[in-house]
């Protein structure tokens, strides 16, 4: 399954974006990394897209209490979506 997240930021999104990009070993272990996008929105938000994710890997991870004590200070919420490609019109 694919996966769109919004990130809500606490901290800068340079200081997140950092954070997010130490982990790529951490996001392998529930998705396909090669795909991942990652973008800025504005001041207070990031855009995440994951492809090919593990959902059971992935909400472990999420209520791991190291994970969120390591997000913490930087994220005031993950709001995820799920994406389902359309096919080519006509």
């Amino acid at each position: 399954m694919d996966i769109h997240i919004i990130v809500k930021l606490k901290s800068s999104y340079e200081i997140w974006h950092q954070l997010f990009m130490d982990d790529a070993d951490g996001r392998s272990q529930i998705c396909d990394e090669n795909r991942t996008l990652v973008a800025k929105a504005n001041e207070q938000t990031a855009l995440v897209t994951l492809f090919n994710v593990d959902l059971n890997a992935m909400g472990k991870k999420m209520a791991d209490p190291d994970f969120q004590k390591l997000v913490e200070p930087y994220v005031e919420a993950h709001i995820p979506y799920t994406i389902t490609p359309l096919d080519p019109p006509g």
